[in-house]
């Protein structure tokens, strides 16, 4: 697995998922007995509008994007988690039949693929 595949799978796996989820949730609450505060908020989205829900679907995409790009940035090194003035690096491999750096200095960084346009 390279760089872009990678990107490619975060992007299902964690980005599409969590959005799906977070939707599904609000539509039908899971459980028996699901938390009251859970069932305020699937109260809330059934009481908007088509147009709204769509909106609310778009603010959440929104937001989901940004935390992924976050967490890249954080892995890329850009965005920094340490407070300490001396900060350390992050390095993903990805290990199956060998070792593969997904990330580093002479590699695109991740946050810019994930940016990309998808093909």
């Amino acid at each position: 697995m390279d760089a872009k595949e990678f990107i490619t799978k975060i992007k299902r796996a964690v980005r599409d998922s969590a959005i799906d989820e977070t939707i599904r949730v609000l539509r039908l609450p899971p459980g028996r007995r699901p938390p009251l505060e859970l069932l305020k908020q699937a109260n809330w989205y059934r009481s908007l509008s088509p147009e709204d829900q769509h909106m609310l679907a778009q603010v959440i995409t929104n937001a989901v994007n940004r935390a992924v790009f976050g967490f890249l940035s954080v892995l890329d090194g850009v965005r920094v988690i340490e407070d300490d003035e001396k900060k350390g690096d992050f390095q993903l491999n990805y290990i199956k039949d060998g070792s593969k750096l997904l990330n580093g200095p002479v590699t695109p960084m991740l946050y810019e693929r994930f940016n990309e346009p998808e093909v």
